[in-house]
């Protein structure tokens, strides 16, 4: 556990000390990569019934071409190209892999990572870019783990037959974080039945569906501090100073604090 997320401090301290501790923690959390690896042990996180990267798996080992969106640094990526010659039938050749990361300093790590795999990595995001990079009919495979899309431009870039895999997060995930720290009902447009209805008014044919819901615990409020750093879209423009009441209150109960985790699952063919 990282020095300032030691409880057996805050005993002592005063209030602009606890303050004080507290933005540091906020502003000086960086995450490399997709790697929550600095929270290991203090939060804790239900998983999913599926298993996205078998799912993942078997698809690439039935692909020519594939495009990973929103590759992080390339951690799950690698692995997956690791395991897929055994997944792969015996003489078949691996397919052409293509990547694209919108998060600027993730880009770099990810070209690093994938390197050595014959991967390349464009920098693109569907929230800053209007059109992919790629041309019409490029992939016969599309895997997006948690990344925003733009399914006209996916079912674009798909080839006749092509698969769409995506895993969100649910745009109402964590709702108690908003509650606690100001916010609306998150984004209700980002949830599976609107996502269904625009893949199929893309043409799509929806093969599976599924969505979930589980809980994410944190072990203590300095974790749920560095988190909402990693991820400010949960609670868009949190900082410390006005919400020092409730991270008081969270800090001084002594049962971990739970958010309410969920994911949605869909795969859709193009015709």
């Amino acid at each position: 556990m990282p020095e300032y997320a030691d409880s057996s401090r805050t005993r002592d301290e005063t209030p602009h000390e606890r303050y004080e501790r507290w933005s540091w923690i906020h502003e000086t959390a960086a995450m490399t990569g997709w790697d929550f690896s600095a929270l290991a042990g203090r939060l804790i996180a239900d998983d999913p019934p599926w298993d996205f990267d078998e799912i993942c798996l078997e698809a690439m080992a039935e692909s020519t071409t594939c495009l990973d969106m929103g590759t992080g640094g390339g951690e799950c990526l690698s692995e997956l190209i690791d395991r897929l010659d055994e997944a792969r039938p015996p003489g078949e050749s691996t397919p052409t892999i293509t990547a694209t990361e919108g998060w600027e300093p993730n880009v770099p790590l990810a070209t690093s990572a994938l390197e050595d795999y014959g991967v390349t990595v464009t920098r693109y995001d569907s929230d800053h870019h209007p059109e992919m990079p790629f041309g019409d009919g490029e992939f016969d495979l599309v895997m997006n783990r948690h990344e925003s899309y733009d399914i006209a431009e996916v079912a674009r870039v798909l080839a006749p037959g092509g698969l769409f895999l995506t895993q969100q997060v649910d745009g109402t995930e964590a709702q108690e974080f908003r509650d606690y720290f100001g916010g609306g009902p998150g984004n209700l447009s980002q949830q599976l039945e609107p996502c269904l209805d625009g893949l199929e008014r893309h043409g799509l044919t929806i093969e599976a569906a599924r969505k979930w819901q589980g809980t994410m615990s944190f072990t203590d409020v300095e974790a749920v501090i560095e988190y909402l750093a990693y991820i400010p879209w949960d609670v868009p423009g949190f900082t410390v100073m006005p919400n020092l009441g409730v991270l008081g209150r969270l800090a001084e109960s002594s049962d971990p604090i739970e958010v309410t985790q969920k994911r949605f699952l869909i795969v859709g063919r193009k015709p």
